[in-house]
């Protein structure tokens, strides 16, 4: 390439440089998509299992722009970015999503921060799988019993699950499951359990119904 040609180049480089900088794209909620992936992906440690939230910092004109919509966009990524937690077969949270605005960060741009979220005080078991799908029971007395039988405190409405299938016991400060002689057996996060710990983020599957463990309150 010849010297001038090498010097139209740069030119024309350092003209789409100024542009971009002069009259940046607008942001867009696929954009903040993208980048959460990618935190999401990048920020796994050990940790992961007492929940991330992830922050989206953006300029004060975007989160003006999409006003009124941020409050559906952070329930879409973070529905996002629990399909992923539960595709990677790891204990984990379900994680959060927050938008803010920051005088920092240019339009058009967003920058994602990562916190971890502080462990719960109390615990909770939720149909993920099944029926009643969505039901939750706090853990707050033990045991508890769940099953198909209708005298169960978590009843399944599940044709593979025992009438008492099993009992999640306190130990301390701490939760056991215990499979109480079933049919098809209790599993824990994959593996067949007959008894194990509990722990936020933990997933059972009893018959054909997956129950996830998160954090608690009052029973639903």
């Amino acid at each position: 390439m010849s010297f001038f040609a090498q010097l139209e180049t740069a030119c024309a480089n350092a003209v789409e440089r100024a542009f971009a900088v002069a009259f940046p794209s607008a942001l867009e909620p696929v954009h903040v998509a993208r980048k959460l992936v990618a935190s999401f992906e990048s920020s796994a440690s050990p940790a992961a299992r007492s929940g991330r939230r992830f922050i989206v910092r953006m300029s004060p004109n975007d989160y003006a722009r999409l006003g009124s919509d941020l409050p559906y966009l952070e329930r879409q990524w973070t529905a996002m970015l629990a399909r992923l937690a539960e595709r990677s077969g790891k204990p984990q949270r379900a994680p959060e999503v927050r938008a803010e605005a920051a005088d920092a960060v240019a339009n058009g741009t967003v920058a994602i921060v990562v916190e971890t979220l502080a462990e719960p005080t109390e615990l909770a078991l939720r149909v993920r799988r099944g029926l009643p799908l969505g039901a939750s029971y706090a853990l707050v007395r033990s045991p508890v019993i769940v099953g198909r039988d209708s005298a169960c405190d978590l009843v399944l409405a599940d044709p593979r699950a025992s009438r008492r299938h099993a009992e999640i016991v306190r130990d301390g400060d701490a939760w056991r499951v215990r499979d109480l002689g079933s049919s098809n057996g209790t599993i824990l996060n994959a593996a067949l359990v007959v008894e194990s710990e509990l722990g936020l983020g933990d997933v059972l599957t009893i018959g054909d119904s997956e129950l996830v463990v998160e954090p608690g309150g009052s029973a639903a």
